[in-house]
């Protein structure tokens, strides 16, 4: 082997080593980096093609391997979507039962309880003016308290119109991201334009539910619910439409270009339009249900029985309110609550069997079979139950998750240990190619003094 070749030999030793080292450097300073994913130097023996058999030109650092564990990762991206909708299920399902499930004086639970203990009061004595009072103001608390119930729930769906508009906004933006690293992608491979590419998608995936193809070179086409999200040279993005025509909204989420609904079964905007759509419609039901029939069963037993003047036929409740978010109690009692019935009609005055009627209510199963205390704690029961399902559902998929994300990083995080280790390896190498270099130069030198 000639000198020159010895030379060559160091040099391109060099070459390599310091290539692995800054690579691992990277890889140690890139370590607590979400989305980074470990790169690899190939450093490959040369052979010599033209020279003595047995000897080799050094090595090259042929290639940057970016350790990637693809399998866990596309896993990663399918069970991804579920966490997101779980997610965000338990959040908001939690704020609609802290209204509900008020266990204060002030909740109405205890206000209903209230309301019939005070016609109880008044069965003791019909002709007191301060029972009569206590009846009326608690069927105006009963009545402002199923108002205000119904209020706060309805402002917490409109609280959330913005969040669906945000994110929908997130995914065209992550969406137009993508495009753009696929068209970067065309001009040549990146790790880094595949780690940030990945750490999107991840981040699309908790949003909404994806399924993702990838091209040898890197591209991705990526379909929702249905439908292209992104092709090779095209992202189309989506819309909100919500209908505000009535008191409660309703939103759909389509594709601009074709007015398309993706079936959105996963990702925080899934939990995020069920909540929107059925879960707080469906309770509001229910506290128009409850309002309705209290309302109704009231202004029966009330509008058959007398007053103190010996008039009857009078509601208790206001006959053209319907549903929690209207119920009003009749002006004419608040104003005169000698209005307030006790009596039937063949009783005297001080005769009680209206009153104990009405307070008898609580006892009678005449909401949807149930009666109304039950009927509430029915409501209250149902929320909980289905936080309880959200939640065991999400620490579930945390666990899947968070498994993926191990088996992930197995391969695809970085290790101080490891890259510290290496690191050390590769100085001591660089360190015998520079030894290499001098010693070629001291041959030179010989070789230069003897001629």
């Amino acid at each position: 082997m000639s000198i020159s070749s010895l030379f060559e030999i160091g040099r391109r030793s060099l070459s390599g080593y310091q290539t692995a080292i800054d690579t691992t450097s990277n890889n140690i300073a890139n370590s607590n980096n979400e989305g980074y994913t470990r790169r690899r130097v190939d450093l490959n023996n040369l052979t010599t093609i033209n020279g003595f058999a047995g000897f080799g030109s050094g090595v090259d650092a042929s290639s940057l391997s970016r350790m990637r564990e693809k399998f866990a990762e596309y896993s990663l991206w399918r069970e991804n979507h579920n966490l997101g909708k779980y997610e965000k299920t338990e959040t908001l399902l939690t704020q609609i039962e802290s209204i509900f499930g008020d266990d204060s004086d002030g909740s109405l639970q205890n206000v209903l309880s209230e309301f019939w203990n005070s016609w109880n009061d008044l069965a003791t004595e019909p002709e007191s003016e301060s029972y009569r009072t206590l009846v009326k103001n608690k069927g105006q608390l009963l009545a402002n308290t199923f108002r205000s119930t119904h209020t706060r729930v309805v402002k917490l769906q409109r609280q959330l119109d913005p969040e669906l508009y945000e994110s929908v906004a997130m995914i065209n933006k992550m969406s137009e991201q993508l495009l753009e690293i696929n068209q970067q992608l065309r001009l040549g491979n990146s790790p880094d334009l595949m780690d940030r590419r990945d750490q999107l998608i991840t981040d699309l995936s908790h949003i909404i539910n994806i399924d993702v193809k990838e091209k040898d070179n890197g591209e991705v086409s990526i379909l929702f619910g249905g439908h292209i999200l992104i092709s090779e040279n095209k992202a189309n993005a989506l819309e909100v439409n919500i209908d505000r025509t009535n008191n409660l909204h309703a939103a759909t989420i389509t594709f601009k270009d074709s007015d398309f609904e993706p079936d959105i079964d996963g990702g925080s905007l899934s939990g995020l339009l069920n909540v929107f759509n059925e879960n707080i419609p469906n309770y509001l039901d229910q506290l128009d249900t409850l309002a309705n029939s209290i309302s109704e069963q009231v202004n029966s037993a009330h509008s058959a029985g007398y007053n103190l003047a010996g008039t009857t036929g009078i509601n208790f409740f206001n006959s053209g309110s319907s549903g929690a978010a209207n119920l009003q109690m009749n002006q004419a009692v608040i104003n005169d609550p000698t209005l307030i019935a006790t009596r039937g009609a063949t009783e005297g005055v001080g005769a009680n069997s209206v009153a104990e009627s009405i307070f008898n209510l609580q006892f009678d199963t005449f909401v949807a079979n149930e009666t109304p205390a039950d009927f509430y704690i029915s409501l209250v029961t149902e929320i909980g139950s289905e936080i309880d399902d959200a939640s065991f559902l999400r620490y579930s998929q945390e666990l899947i998750t968070q498994q993926l994300q191990n088996q992930r990083d197995e391969i695809s995080g970085v290790s101080l240990d490891e890259e510290m280790t290496k690191l050390v390896q590769y100085e001591q190498a660089y360190q015998a190619a520079a030894k290499i270099i001098q010693t070629v130069d001291e041959m030179i030198n010989t070789v230069l003094e003897l001629a």
